[in-house]
Order: C-alpha cells, then structure tokens, then sequence
C-alpha cells in the first residue's frame, strides 16, 4: 500500500514538474490518480488532511444505483450507478458487498406501495444482474426485520444492492493509483497558486503540515477534486463566484443487539417519506440519512438535534414496540454532499450529476456520488488530456479502469484461510482482518512476533496488534486519528471504544513510529477532539 518511505520519497520527487496536481484525497481525486497514472500521465494527489478524511469516510456506505433518484427522473446517474456497482462487485469482492435491502410499503404511505414497485421494476431494467427484486410474505418479513411493525403492510419487496467501506475503498484507490506511479501526499495544504506569464496557473505552492516546510511545485495542469471545498480551494487558486450548495446528510448508529436485522432496511419518513436506510454492519446498524443543505463551516459538520429527532422517530415509527430513544445512540455522524449550486429548496430533488469546467489551466470538478467515483475520473482525465500539452497528451494510453481490480486484491475466503495459517487466531479477528487488510492480512499473519499478536487488543472488538503492525507498516497512517477513524473504523463505530482501545496502542506506536512521551500526549488529545464529531455528545442542540 505506502511502504516506509512512501512520503520522504515524493517530496524529494517534487522539483521535477508533474503532469497533473489533483488537489483532494477523497475517492474523486483518488480516482483521478489512478484513472491518470495508468494512462502513463505523471500525477501527483495532494491533501490537506488523511486520505478520505471529509465526505469520504462520512457517507452512508452505500454502492447503489439510487432508486430514488428514478422519482427525480436522474435516469443517466441511476444508470451509471448501476454499471459501476455491478462493475465493483465483480472486480472487488472483498471491497464491495452485496445486500438485500428490504421495502416494507404500508397502507397510508406518503409514497404508494406501487409507486416504489414500479420504481423497482425499472431498477431492474438498469442492471444486468440476475438477482431482480420481488415480493415477500408476511411471515418473511418478520423473519428479516424482528420487531417491525407488519399491522398496515400493503406489500413488501426486497433488491439487492451494494455496501462498502468508504474510507477502505478510498484507501484502496489511493494505493493502486500509487502502484501504477502516480504520487500522493496527506498532510499537505494548497495555499498558492503558481501563475505564468499569462496569467494561467502552473502549478501551486503547499504547506508540508507535517514539518511546516513550503515547496512549490510545477504542473501542466492543476485539477481541483476537493469535494464540497471546491468553491474555498477555487478561492484560494484566485477564482471567485461559487458554484456548490453543500447538503448535509447525517447518521446515527445502534448497537446490533438493540435492533437486531436480518437484511437492510429502507423505511419512508413518517415525516416527509423520504428512504431511510437501516443498514446492519459487523460493528453495528446504521441508520441514515437526512438530507439538508447545509450552512456554516465544512470542516467539522455534525448531527444537529432535529436531525437525530427526525431518523429517531423513523425508527420509532417501524419498530414501535422498541422504544427507541437518544441513549441508544452509540455514535453519530454527519457528511456533506458536494451539490452543484441548485434552483430547488429541496436538497433531495437536486441533481447528483457531475460537473466539470475550467478556468486559467485549473480543472474543477463536483457533484457525483460514491458508486459513480470511476466514471468520473475517467472523465475528468479524457477533459485533462483535452488541455494539456498536444505531446503529453499524444503519448497517453486509454483508460482502463473499468476492468482493473484494485490493490490488494484476495480469495473470498481469506478470513478461513487465514485461521488455517494461524491456527490461534479468532475466527472474528480473521474475519476484521480480510475486510480491512485484504491480501496484506497474509503478511500480518505471517509476520507476527509472538502469539498474543492474534488476539483482540481489548474485549468488544476483533482489532488485533498484528493488525495495527501492517496498517502502521504499510497504511499511510501519519497520526493516532488516521488509524481508528479511517483505517481499522473504530472511531465511527464506538467513539468510547476508539477512547479506550488508544492507551493499548501506545507501545505500538512508540515501537513503530519512534513517538516519544509529549508526542502521544499530542496524539491523544487531537484524537478526543476528532472523535467529538463522531460521538453522541457532538450533537448540535440548537
């Protein structure tokens, strides 16, 4: 992934001009560095934080066509959502899971039973997959979803869609595009532009955070995939006139013991029938999302009370007999979309089509969603080539995304290898370790120093420290927040977890990293204060 060395070797690459600077370390840039890098280009991807740090690591988790973007009739975003989810599941297994998602349509429904049939049946007509929705019975209902209120059912339906990790895919994407060259550097802020004589920009100067040094660095073409920062890195790149309207779309997580599910659900607001998501995961269910545009500062975006009230009451709604309230919550949630500006009040009813344009040798990009993140490199790339030098562009190779698997490819069955390799592991370490390491679990395995490396650091999780060697090893982790927000998902999970399980770190990190007393102490507490945003506590009351 990003061996020792990866960081220290690309700034000392940095006085050479690149071809291309992808300024964000979501999965748009990433995918643009690796759509770049296997045509031969010379990309380096810049970020200001870790690598899926913003919306990228804060979605819903969601590989999906969008079934409700047919009620807006985004016919050519469903479709293409459709190939690339069908494409990701064939060429990323380990990565990209399918799901059957559960419709349970009542009597009395802002959206009528049939409505969301039809909606379904043309779902179907998107997609080549054999696995078309259909209809259950009562009784298979219950079985799916113990607890959910079956008095006024009028039919229920079940699809099969996708669910990833989004901070793991982008990781993953990230490392391939380095793999096949292209370059990368976290940590690392944009705050110039470099202009020529015309006034067209050639390049940028960045702030290395990490030490404070500045360079700068030259390229034919700046390409801007910041996400919902577009507009402030357009700012900072010497354009005006914003373009995005950011909405907000916030989650909250419950223990699986609290609402124990035997598929995905999606369930109508009582309030406005928008779909929710009930989605079980190893570590919990998450419930999600609302959908709201979003005013204030973007860097930290959180729950607000109304929100929690509003998917609380969705799920009190379903499953009255439950008695769902705020001390279920476990952790919440909340990430941005990147919406181009939009004449509707309604954040639901905007386009998510991307959009691309370009001003004085900068690139921008914006809009999308996570499952269409290839095509819109791809795109991206084919505009660059339109702008870069007649030469450079001449000798670039075609994409060929859509068939190449990604980093870190393994057996669907690693985790039972795995437990045939050690034969002391715990079937739900092996497991933890398959779907977040992928092939590197062999190296873990393999490489662990004594036995007690196995074994869960700490009761309630499946986190082992052979696991935490290879991610400090091989993972691009810079601080203590990038391990247990973004790579091992403990922070999103179990924000108290993640408090606790940090003191059983240390020795690792002291070992592998060389951090000294004053420099855990700094990690340790940058880490709370991350982890603010991902707790219930963080909930903004007003």
């Amino acid at each position: 992934m990003f061996p020792d060395g990866w960081r220290r070797r690309t700034l000392e690459a940095l006085d050479d001009p690149f071809d291309l600077i992808i300024i964000g370390g979501g999965i748009t840039g990433c995918g643009i560095l690796l759509d770049a890098a296997q045509r031969g280009l010379r990309p380096l991807l810049v970020e200001k934080g870790d690598f899926a740090s913003g919306t990228s690591s804060r979605s819903s988790k969601l590989i999906h066509g969008g079934l409700r973007y047919l009620k807006e009739m985004q016919f050519r975003v469903t479709k293409m959502a459709c190939q690339e989810r069908d494409r990701m599941l064939a060429l990323n297994p380990l990565l990209v899971r399918p799901v059957r998602f559960l419709y349970p349509a009542s009597h009395g429904d802002r959206v009528p039973g049939w409505t969301v049939d039809l909606g379904l049946w043309m779902y179907d007509r998107l997609t080549h997959r054999s696995d078309k929705h259909a209809h259950l019975e009562r009784g298979e209902v219950e079985d799916l979803a113990p607890g959910l209120d079956t008095e006024r059912l009028d039919r229920a339906m079940i699809y099969t869609d996708a669910l990833t990790d989004d901070a793991q895919l982008t990781l993953a994407v990230a490392a391939t595009g380095c793999a096949y060259g292209g370059r990368a550097l976290t940590r690392t802020q944009v705050v110039e532009a470099l202009r020529g004589a015309t006034g067209r920009v050639q390049g940028v100067v960045v702030r290395d955070l990490e030490s404070g040094e500045t360079h700068h660095i030259a390229a034919h073409l700046v390409i801007n995939a910041t996400g919902v920062w577009v507009d402030e890195m357009r700012e900072v790149l010497g354009f005006d006139s914003p373009r995005l309207r950011p909405s907000r779309g916030s989650h909250l997580i419950l223990s699986s013991s609290r609402l124990p599910l035997n598929a995905a659900l999606t369930v109508p607001s009582p309030e406005d029938g928008r779909p929710v998501f009930l989605i079980p995961h190893p570590e919990g269910v998450l419930v999600g999302t609302t959908d709201i545009f979003h005013e204030g500062g973007l860097d930290d975006p959180r729950v607000t009370h109304t929100e929690m009230m509003y998917l609380l009451e969705t799920l009190q709604s379903h499953f009255p007999e439950k008695g769902f309230s705020e001390e279920d919550i476990v952790a919440s949630f909340a990430g941005l979309r990147p919406i181009l500006g939009t004449h509707t009040d309604n954040p639901s009813e905007a386009s998510r089509e991307e959009e691309l344009w370009e001003e004085d040798g900068v690139l921008s990009i914006a809009g999308g969603k996570l499952t269409t993140w290839r095509a819109m490199a791809e795109e991206a790339v084919d505009e660059a080539l339109m702008l870069l030098p007649e030469e450079v562009a001449a000798a670039a190779e075609p994409c060929y995304t859509a068939g190449t698997p990604l980093l870190g490819l393994a057996p669907s069955d690693l985790a039972q290898r795995l437990t045939q390799l050690g034969p002391d592991i715990d079937a739900s370490v092996a497991e933890g370790m398959a779907r977040r390491l992928r092939s590197m679990a062999w190296w873990a395995v393999r490489g662990i120093r004594e036995d007690t490396d196995l074994h869960p650091l700490m009761s309630g999780t499946d986190l082992c420290a052979a696991e935490v060697r290879a991610h400090l090893a091989f993972g691009g982790v810079l601080h203590l927040e990038d391990l247990l927000l973004r790579r091992v998902r403990l922070g999103l999970w179990s924000p108290e977890l993640a408090k606790e399980m940090s003191g059983r770190l240390r020795p690792l990190f002291e070992e592998i990293k060389g951090w000294d007393h004053d420099r855990w102490q700094a990690e340790e507490e940058a880490l709370e204060g991350a982890l603010e945003s991902w707790s219930p506590q963080g909930v903004v009351k007003a």
